[in-house]
């Protein structure tokens, strides 16, 4: 949304990804959201096999290329339009393997239960805190894209994003399961 002034880059097993605005290897972000999003989703609901075992497949590895990028790179967060830079030589493999060992829990105790996976109705109130975070994206394209780079408008968009992932997170956690 910040248009071409915008530059990312990650690296995820060796390979490197980077783009500006658009353009490189933008296609990455989307699949990562939509992965991001769906675990959430499948988390938060307590989903059942074959979700359970995609979550180990993901938070296991994650945690050990985590740990791996601590000791061979400067692992760090940096965030230039509200001046964030954050190390994350140890928060990283202590998230990625807390989420870990969570997940492994949550596989024993869904394997222990032997449950049958239903699909519950999500409340109107997680549907409603959605739309409002979806609603926002206008004012957030605005933000990000008017005025100067690391402006006010911008630290506004960046704000509202995080505003916004927040919101979803609310949202989506309010998903019973389907016990």
């Amino acid at each position: 949304m910040d248009g071409e002034s915008y530059q990312w880059g990650m690296s995820l097993w060796g390979m490197q990804f980077r783009g500006q605005g658009l353009a490189g290897d933008f296609w990455v972000l989307p699949l990562a959201a939509a992965h991001v999003l769906a675990t959430l989703i499948l988390g938060y609901r307590g989903a059942g096999q074959p979700f359970h075992w995609l979550l180990l497949a993901w938070v296991i590895p994650l945690g050990a290329y985590m740990s791996f990028l601590t000791v061979n790179e400067d692992l760090r967060f940096r965030g230039d339009t509200l001046g964030v830079d954050i190390s994350l030589a140890w928060t990283g493999p202590v998230l990625c393997g807390g989420l870990a060992l969570l997940a492994a829990v949550w596989v024993v105790r869904d394997l222990r239960s032997r449950r049958l996976a239903a699909w519950v109705e999500w409340p109107r109130s997680g549907r409603v805190m959605l739309a409002i975070a979806m609603a926002a994206l206008p004012v957030q394209f605005y933000l990000l894209r008017s005025g100067p780079p690391h402006a006010s408008t911008d630290q506004m968009g960046v704000l509202l994003t995080i505003a916004q992932w927040i919101l979803i997170n609310v949202a989506v956690s309010r998903i019973p399961t389907a016990e």
